[in-house]
């Protein structure tokens, strides 16, 4: 299997606690990869979405603010950010499957 990962304004680091690399994400970001390691957040009033292949092992997290835009902003390019859900969710979800996940195999926590 390819090494691939993707990254949107997210910090990789070396986590000496649990001796692995990992990825933090912040509010409107996202991260996948099929590697082991660690994707990490902060929540507090935010959401955050972790979703894996259980047999490929490709998965990711996601982290937004609000569920989805109001109605009167449907047609804005802002209302189409990862700091909704259901932007957010969509996001990850594609590009997991872009890469190699199936559907049927995805769970989410």
């Amino acid at each position: 299997m390819s090494v691939m990962q993707e990254e949107i304004s997210t910090t990789l680091y070396f986590d000496r606690t649990f001796n692995t690399n990992a990825a933090k994400i912040s509010p409107g970001e996202y991260y996948y990869t099929d590697k082991d390691m660690l994707i990490v957040t902060v929540l507090g009033s935010c959401v955050s979405a972790c979703i894996r292949d259980s047999r490929t092992g490709i998965g990711g997290m996601n982290h937004f603010m609000l569920p989805d835009g109001a109605a009167a902003d449907k047609d804005s390019p802002v209302s189409e950010s990862m700091r909704y859900g259901t932007y957010a969710m969509e996001v990850l979800i594609n590009q997991l499957l872009r890469n190699g996940a199936k559907r049927e195999n995805l769970e989410a926590k």
